[in-house]
């Protein structure tokens, strides 16, 4: 069971405020089948978003078997969306290179299942969404109602505990749109589904719980969880845990999933690497032409001065010579000064 509590959430831009939720409250069955109705704006997506953990909520918590999110951590998140949650997106979300059964099976690929066992458990979640015999298709050569129905396989193939659905048959013609919705009745009879939906024809329908939700607040609920469902779901869960498996993707299945992305796009590959090998070629050359020069200079300057050479000698110097006969320059000088200064002298007296 999961308990909503009290979820707001603001989107800012500049100074623009839009409440996409405002305080919402509500808790969900383990197994019904929910339709959220409302216009656009109406906080939908958000609500199913969140829940899903693919967004925050600015306050507020969820309340996950008796776990609260506010103790989660970014591992935690990771197992939860691979473990206890499937999308099911109205524009399908399908890789178009990669063959049905590819898609369903990139689902298991962080769940740390074994390669024969998702080609198994991949090709059974196909049977029993119809789509036996269209494995090795791809998304390209599938109608939208097959499309989608390839998204709703790749979102139960993990057997989580909720379904999340957005506008599921938005993009699909009446007749498909119906085929979806009795899959997705089948699928809650023994799991939880939460379909976002404009169409209140459908809701009312398929769905066995609708609630209506007008500028981030819920306007209605057709059939709210009573007060002693809430303590019958406490009781039975009293000694369970909600531990799940830890994600994880083995170093095969990555370079398996890098080499098939490579491959799928040959041209734009050849380009990339033929791109990066002119500019490996490019640095090469400017560090060899580099080499070459200070090489050319260093071999100028050897052979200029070995054509004049450069001839260094030892002599000794006297420096005390030096000094006294500075010194005698300075006393002659000394001399010729007084012998001026007396001349100058007497000639004044004369």
């Amino acid at each position: 069971m999961i308990e909503v509590r009290e979820l707001k959430k603001e989107y800012r831009t500049g100074d623009f405020i839009q409440k996409a939720l405002d305080g919402i409250s509500v808790t969900f069955r383990d197994n019904e089948f929910v339709a959220v109705l409302g216009p656009s704006g109406s906080g939908k997506t958000t609500l199913l978003n969140i829940l899903g953990g693919l967004d925050t909520a600015d306050s507020g918590e969820i309340i996950i078997n008796g776990t609260s999110t506010r103790e989660y951590k970014s591992a935690d998140w990771d197992t939860y969306r691979n473990h206890k949650i499937g999308f099911v997106f109205q524009s399908y979300n399908l890789i178009p290179h990669q063959t049905v059964r590819a898609n369903v099976e990139l689902a298991m690929t962080l769940t740390g299942v074994g390669a024969e066992e998702r080609r198994t458990r991949a090709i059974e979640a196909l049977e029993k969404v119809g789509l036996k015999g269209h494995e090795n298709k791809k998304p390209s050569q599938l109608s939208g109602g097959q499309m989608q129905r390839v998204a709703i396989a790749r979102a139960l193939v993990n057997n989580p505990e909720i379904v999340l659905a957005d506008e599921p048959t938005g993009a699909l013609d009446t007749e498909t749109g119906i085929q979806v919705m009795n899959l997705l009745q089948e699928i809650a009879k023994d799991r939880l589904v939460i379909m976002v939906t404009h169409n209140p024809a459908l809701a009312e329908q398929y769905a066995n719980r609708i609630i209506t939700l007008k500028d981030g607040s819920i306007l209605e609920d057709k059939k709210p969880v009573t007060t002693e469902e809430l303590k019958t779901c406490a009781r039975t869960r009293i000694g369970k845990s909600d531990a799940g498996a830890k994600t994880s993707m083995s170093f095969r299945t990555a370079l398996s999933l890098s080499f098939s992305n490579l491959m799928s796009k040959k041209g734009r590959t050849a380009l990339t690497a033929f791109a990066g090998s002119i500019g490996i070629i490019g640095i090469a050359a400017i560090l060899a032409l580099s080499n070459g020069v200070n090489g050319y200079i260093a071999k100028v300057e050897e052979d200029t001065l070995s054509s004049y050479p450069l001839t260094i000698s030892k002599n000794a110097a006297d420096i005390s010579s030096m000094f006294a006969g500075m010194s005698g320059i300075s006393k002659e000088k000394d001399k010729d000064t007084d012998k001026s200064k007396s001349s100058d002298a007497e000639s004044v007296s004369g």
